[in-house]
């Protein structure tokens, strides 16, 4: 079995295990959530409530919804476009992560 799909099972869970996480989102989650007239001008907190491997290309998805919004729908979009709590011990584990994985798409 391939180690690195071992190690993302085991951060999938061990992060699933961890919900709900607090995140902010990212630059480009952040434009798009704007654009769709989701969110105002201000940067929201969001609350992740679930993670999954997509496989493939799109790897680790999480489903957030934007948090003190009462009955507001939830959003999909890949991990790397929130940022977790920094203080959070699987914080800290996903950054090690994504700075040991080799990045895809165009340069």
């Amino acid at each position: 079995m391939d180690s690195d799909r071992v190690n993302r099972e085991s951060l999938v869970h061990h992060l699933r295990d961890a919900l709900p996480l607090s995140a902010r989102p990212r630059p480009a989650l952040l434009a798009f959530l704007r654009a769709r007239g989701a969110i105002g001008r201000g940067a929201p907190r969001l609350v992740v409530v679930d993670i999954f491997d997509a496989g493939g290309t799109q790897g680790l998805m999480c489903r957030f919804e934007i948090a003190g919004e009462i009955d507001a729908p939830s959003f999909v979009a890949p991990l790397t476009q929130v940022a977790l709590d920094r203080r959070h011990p699987l914080a800290q584990r996903l950054a090690e992560r994504r700075r040991h994985t080799p990045r895809t798409g165009p340069a």
